[in-house]
């Protein structure tokens, strides 16, 4: 092997690495949100992270604290979530984009919750744990059970 092939290796292996570093990532995110707890979430956030979302952007890890005091608040259901069929993304050193689908669901005394969305992250390897430099969340739906995801009704003549 020439030292050029072993160059490249050292350097497809350190990828890999902070790759999956940052895909751990995920996990530990999704649990931190089914036992809502800022001293949880917000070590998963650098210090000066951005948290886009549908309603707003919070900017730095205060304002991340207080996005997340106002979800929780807000819906005070027991939830799980799962995040689902990463695209992990290589892009420099000690940076890694994360695409993922995500679900939860959830209940309460007298409903249910249920819905989807996804993430577009974006995580900082550099330190000796992942931290999100970036995390941009979109909600496709969320309902309840007794409403549920109905199709649209079929017309005379529409096949299914």
């Amino acid at each position: 092997m020439t030292q050029q092939e072993t160059d490249d290796l050292a350097a497809r292996l350190v990828r890999l690495e902070e790759c999956g570093r940052a895909a751990d990532i995920l996990h530990t995110f999704a649990a931190s949100l089914d036992d809502p707890d800022l001293a949880t979430v917000l070590p998963l956030f650098r210090e000066d992270a951005v948290l886009v979302s549908p309603r707003r952007t919070a900017r730095g890890r205060a304002e991340i604290a207080s996005f997340f005091t106002e979800a929780w608040s807000a819906d005070p259901s027991v939830k799980r979530h799962f995040v689902m069929s990463p695209r992990v993304t290589w892009l420099g050193p000690g940076r890694v984009r994360l695409e993922t689908y995500f679900t939860f669901i959830g209940r309460m005394p007298d409903s249910s919750v249920l819905g989807w969305g996804t993430y577009d992250d974006v995580v900082d390897v550099t330190g000796p744990e992942p931290r999100f430099a970036e995390v941009r969340m979109e909600s496709h739906l969320r309902t309840d059970l007794d409403q549920g995801w109905a199709a649209a009704p079929v017309t005379a003549g529409a096949q299914r």
